[in-house]
Parts: C-alpha cells; sequence; structure tokens
C-alpha cells in the first residue's frame, strides 16, 4: 500500500475530524427547538446568543410556581432550566424581537398584573376589560387582567407573551398567549412553550426574519411576512384565521 505524504495525511486527517464532528452535532431533525434556536441566533444575532443566560435554578423555578399556587407546565420549566431569559446587554430579544424575561423579571411583572387582578373592584374590572376579546371563543377568558397568566416574553411597553393557566372553556392550560396594556384582541400563539418554541424556529430557518440595524446603534428582529415592526402586531395578522373560530 502506497503510504501518503504529509500533505496528503493532513487532508485526511481533517477530513476524518469534520466526519466526527457532523457526527457529534444534532442534526436538525434530531435537535431541539431550543438548540436549533440557540445555532440560529449564533450565525443571524450574535449579540442575542451571547445574552442568554445560563438556566436558573430548580429552587426559583419552585419557589415561583408556589406563589403562583399552579403547576407550571413542563416545557415553561424547561425554557427557563435551559435559559435564565437575558442578560440585559442586547438591544434586542430571541422571540422576534421581544425581550426574554428572567425568571426574577417574569415574577415581578407577574406580581404587579396579579394586584390590579385581585384589588381592582368588579365594576372597575368590567370597564377595563370591555375592549377585551378572544380571537377565537372560548379560548383565552375575555378580562383586561388575569393572575393566572405567567408572562416570559415581553416588549417594554407594558405587553407580553405568556402562559396561560386559566384559559377560557375551549382554551388549554399552559397555551401561549399575547395580554398586556394594548393587547385587548387575544391569541393562542401556540398551545404550549415547547409548541412555540418549535413554531418560531420553523418560521426562522425557512427564512421569514429581519434583522435591521436600528438608529441607536442595535438590531432588531422582526418577521419579513408580514412586514411590520413589532411582534404582537405581526400576531394579528399570521394568526387571524382564529377569529370566528
Amino acid at each position: 500500500m502506497a503510504r501518503l505524504g504529509v500533505a496528503e495525511s493532513q487532508l485526511v486527517q481533517g477530513a476524518y475530524v469534520d466526519l466526527l464532528r457532523a457526527q457529534a452535532a444534532p442534526s436538525k431533525a434530531g435537535a431541539t427547538a431550543m438548540e436549533r434556536l440557540e445555532k440560529w441566533l449564533e450565525i443571524n444575532l450574535q449579540e442575542v446568543h451571547a445574552d442568554l443566560a445560563p438556566g436558573c435554578t430548580e429552587a426559583a423555578i419552585a419557589e415561583f410556581e408556589c406563589e403562583v399556587g399552579r403547576s407550571f407546565p413542563a416545557s415553561l420549566k424547561d425554557l427557563y432550566r435551559a435559559h435564565d431569559g437575558q442578560a440585559g446587554t442586547a438591544n434586542t430579544g430571541p422571540f422576534y424581537g421581544l425581550s426574554f424575561l428572567s425568571m426574577a423579571q417574569a415574577k415581578g411583572h407577574w406580581i404587579d398584573w396579579k394586584k390590579i387582578a385581585d384589588e381592582t373592584s368588579p365594576e372597575v374590572m368590567e370597564g377595563a376589560s370591555m375592549f377585551s376579546k378572544s380571537a377565537s371563543a372560548g379560548t383565552v377568558k375575555e378580562i383586561y387582567a388575569n393572575a393566572y397568566w405567567i408572562p416570559f416574553a415581553y416588549d417594554h411597553g407594558g405587553n407580553y407573551l405568556g402562559v396561560d393557566l386559566d384559559p377560557g372553556p375551549r382554551g388549554t392550560i399552559g397555551q401561549v398567549i399575547n395580554f398586556g396594556r394594548d393587547e385587548d384582541e387575544k391569541f393562542v400563539v401556540a398551545s404550549s412553550v415547547a409548541a412555540f418554541l418549535e413554531w418560531l424556529v420553523d418560521q426562522l430557518e425557512s427564512g421569514n426574519s429581519t434583522v435591521r440595524l436600528e438608529d441607536d446603534g442595535g438590531r432588531s428582529l422582526n418577521t419579513k411576512e408580514p412586514e411590520m415592526s413589532h411582534f404582537l402586531d405581526a400576531i394579528k395578522i399570521l394568526f387571524a384565521s382564529q377569529r370566528g373560530a
């Protein structure tokens, strides 16, 4: 058998290393939605990828769960086991620009909304909920504030994506919904946090994203279709088929 020269040997060794790396790396089919999201961010929005915090402790999850008084869905816990939100150095967030709240931040926002839900008189709450509606009848309770809506994504303007632990009669515990100061019409964005992450990554990997350099020097992440500057506005178009369902 002919011996390989030094250059040929290096090429073979390099190819072998590449093969081992390919075998070790999770395929798209085998990777979790979070791993796929991390990979997409690493390639397209490095500053957001670097801003993801390490996962939070089981004790922190259990403490928040105990304060709420209801069990958290497994996929919400898994989200925070992977990353405890963002460190706060990036100008945008991984959820089409919405910031990923740390568990401490999520708890703080939840406490504020729980106070509104608990301390507002029925008459005042009825007035505040005058324009509240569920796009798909019966899936989300038509009320302004609910102590069992748990935020995890924030627009820094009083509006959120969150997990609904108190759905309407046609809804599902753990469904992901939009809610907040300006979110009168509620949509079921996904049946769970896991389903939301799968949907999000499918959208990003298929090219439905726009990354722009903003005036402040930071970059933003939005949907390409529909072309909107705010994901909570895009939801109303993306999930418009829920109306009247």
